[in-house]
């Protein structure tokens, strides 16, 4: 009974696109997770004084080293 099971071609096949598709989802799920940590840490960073920004919001720009804009200078 079990040896019909696994000499099954669709068995196989079933087995093949869990495996496949469990890599791609832990692919998907790191992505994910490294981009909530580096976005956090840059707004961690910027709360801190350690960046310097301009403008607010979706309009926020990173400052490069030593570029100053007075206006709107984020501390």
């Amino acid at each position: 009974m079990i040896y019909d099971i696994l000499s099954n071609e669709t068995t196989w096949w079933l087995f093949g696109t869990a495996i496949l598709f469990t890599f791609v989802g832990r692919y998907m799920a790191f992505r994910d997770a490294v981009e909530d940590v580096v976005g956090a840490t840059i707004d961690q960073l910027i709360a801190d004084g350690y960046l310097k920004t301009k403008g607010e919001g979706d309009e926020m720009e990173l400052l490069k080293h030593g570029e100053n804009d007075d206006k709107t200078l984020r501390d």
